[in-house]
């Protein structure tokens, strides 16, 4: 439930606000006359408070000091109705506007005052948050209207530190072609573009020059140049020259307000802006059309500041409305600056057995919006929300799911989190929910096969070797990287890959923007994200109640798999079903039962008894056993031995 804001307190009616006003001005000068008739008795107070006004209307009770703080206090966010801006309007008995008792705390009825009792509202301590707001319901609310922040308080680089060394660029090109020179290669310069940590020479090679031959000249290259690193493009895409880029002798911070701007009209509300290309051009993207987002690369490489950069654009464009997110944080550290926005669908997820749930829950929302859709006639997110627009029903936000360390997860629970990963981002784009995966161990046991073929753009920091760099690319040249930020972005559609120097958004920035955020109103969590999944083709290493211990649905395929590889084991039915230990180990155990592997015998391999021509009658003979009446003989299979 999230909590009455300042700004929406201010959005409410002029007469409201002046009520309000007149409450707190009348309340402070019952305070001062009270304090000056302190000496008088009960009686006396009265008798004085008679005379002070005009009319026959007796004074309440001199009221509590504490309690007028209490009041001044929680006065700033009372709930506003319809009828409460009506009632500030009326007049009084006596013909004088009467200022409007506010709703809630805000009542200016003493603890003695029993004539009015309509006035005094009754204030339960759950109706409050721990900051003291009115709670209400209006994250989820399609009529409270969200204030995006503004940019103002981003920092921007001044002039004088984005003008390039003339001179010193000059210096490097005569030595670079002086070098090729000197291992028999002519060549002349033919452009330079500068950006903000490298500089890409453009060289055109004689006729008859082999390209690989610039190419092998790397590490003399950056001898010479005295560089710590060059990156060598043998071609340039698109163009008729070999690329040398060299790092600047004065690397320059691209900050988040250098480069963060309205983005094109055709993109979604997830649109995030990266950095700048070695052309010094800001580089944005639109999440929605990516449709999901693999970034890697080593520690101390720039991902969580790429990161903070994509959810500080989409904070200073979306509102809880349009985006929702999904967080999670095994580190604890990384994305604690977002915690209690409302943007937020659950708290900062820090768990990876929570992590898991959570990313099998959202793909019981797809499913869901898959049947909304269905329902519609529509193909797409967009499609979808017109149509409930027309029906006078709330849009449906995006929901975007951040996991910064996917090594994690994948340690504590491979199977599911795989699984719910790759159908996720197979389904999942026409819906509106869409994944960015961080991790720095760019491995193939955390970056497997089938979530590289359905995380189309990937995001490759500063790695330790070529294996690495092409585990996340499929090619060599994030082990040439400078770290701090500089990464190479492989979108998709297209071949091309772009050198980018990413965004940087400091901690006080960070917390002015989210702090601008709960200001406005706390999350109504979606707690049941969190919730175990039941009934999911029992994959949880949990759910030991979920098949028959003679039954499992993939005990075909397990046979047939077992058959056909000539070995089992519980490791290798993990790998190729994707299964938990729990079940696989429950495989094994079928298998024995009805003699299709050898029983445990140690640290000796299990042996399998059938071969693959033996399976389609073992399959047969299971089929048949399962249909009729249970017995002792069901559990295992025939001898096979003497069948001809």
């Amino acid at each position: 439930v999230s909590g009455a804001t300042i700004a929406g307190v201010a959005r409410a009616t002029g007469a409201g606000v002046a009520g309000t006003g007149r409450a707190l001005r009348r309340s402070t000068e019952e305070l001062a006359q009270s304090r000056m008739r302190r000496p008088a008795t009960e009686a006396g107070r009265a008798a004085a408070a008679a005379a002070g006004r005009p009319g026959d209307v007796v004074l309440p009770p001199e009221p509590d000091t504490s309690e007028l703080v209490i009041r001044a206090t929680h006065v700033e966010a009372p709930p506003i109705t319809d009828d409460a801006e009506v009632t500030a309007q009326q007049p009084g008995n006596d013909g004088e506007a009467e200022p409007a008792e506010p709703p809630g705390p805000a009542t200016r009825a003493g603890p003695g005052e029993s004539e009015r009792p309509e006035a005094v509202v009754a204030v339960r301590s759950e109706d409050l948050t721990p900051q003291g707001r009115y709670r209400a319901a209006i994250t989820d609310d399609p009529n409270f209207e969200w204030r995006i922040p503004s940019r103002r308080f981003l920092t921007r680089s001044n002039g004088e530190a984005q003008a390039p060394d003339t001179a010193g660029q000059e210096q490097v090109a005569a030595t670079l072609l002086e070098t090729l020179g000197h291992f028999g290669i002519e060549a002349k310069l033919v452009g330079r573009v500068t950006g903000p940590h490298i500089t890409r020479y453009e060289i055109r090679l004689a006729p008859g020059t082999k390209v690989s031959k610039v190419a092998q000249l790397k590490d003399d290259l950056a001898y010479s140049l005295a560089a710590t690193d060059i990156r060598i493009l043998a071609p340039i895409p698109g163009k008729h020259a070999v690329g040398v880029e060299v790092p600047n002798a004065r690397r320059r911070i691209v900050h988040l307000g250098d480069v963060f701007q309205d983005p094109p009209p055709d993109w979604s509300p997830l649109a995030v802006w990266l950095g700048k290309d070695i052309a010094g051009r800001a580089i944005g993207a639109d999440l929605a059309k990516m449709p999901h987002l693999l970034v890697a690369g080593t520690t101390g490489s720039g991902k969580s500041a790429c990161i903070n950069a994509m959810l500080s654009s989409i904070l200073l464009r979306a509102t809880p409305h349009e985006v929702r997110l999904v967080l999670v944080d095994p580190k604890q550290v990384e994305l604690n600056h977002y915690e209690s926005i409302p943007h937020l669908l659950t708290p900062v997820i820090t768990s990876p057995r929570m992590a898991a749930n959570a990313l099998q829950n959202l793909v019981k929302e797809m499913e869901q919006r898959y049947g909304m859709m269905s329902l519609a006639r529509t193909r797409s997110l967009a499609e979808l929300n017109r149509a409930r627009e027309r029906r006078e029903e709330p849009p449906l936000p995006y929901v975007l799911c951040v996991i910064d360390e996917l090594a994690d997860l994948m340690m504590v629970a491979p199977a599911d989190v795989e699984d719910s990963v790759i159908r996720l981002a197979q389904k999942a784009r026409a819906v509106g929910i869409h994944l960015v995966l961080a991790t720095q161990s760019p491995r193939v046991d955390v970056i497997t096969g089938m979530i590289k073929a359905n995380v189309p753009s990937r995001i490759a920091f500063a790695v330790s070797s070529q294996t690495d760099s092409r585990v996340i690319l499929d090619q060599n040249g994030a082990e040439s990287l400078l770290g701090q930020g500089d990464m190479l972005f492989s979108p998709l559609g297209s071949s091309k890959i772009q050198r980018i120097q990413g965004a940087y958004i400091d901690e006080e920035q960070i917390a002015e923007l989210t702090d601008a955020w709960r200001r406005q109103g706390e999350p109504e969590f979606h707690e049941e994200l969190l919730e175990e999944v039941e009934g999911e083709g029992g994959e949880d290493d949990s759910g030991e109640s979920e098949f028959h211990p003679d039954e499992d649905p993939l005990l075909e395929e397990a046979i047939a798999l077992v058959a056909q590889m000539g070995t089992a084991s519980t490791s290798m039915l993990q790998r190729r079903l994707r299964l938990g230990y729990t079940r696989a180990g429950r495989l094994i155990d079928m298998l024995e039962r009805r003699g299709i592997i050898s029983g445990y015998e140690g640290s000796k391999p299990r042996q399998v008894l059938i071969s693959e021509a033996d399976v389609p009658r073992i399959l047969a003979y299971l089929a048949e056993a399962s249909e009729g009446p249970a017995s002792p003989d069901r559990a295992r299979v025939p001898d096979l031995s003497d069948d001809p």
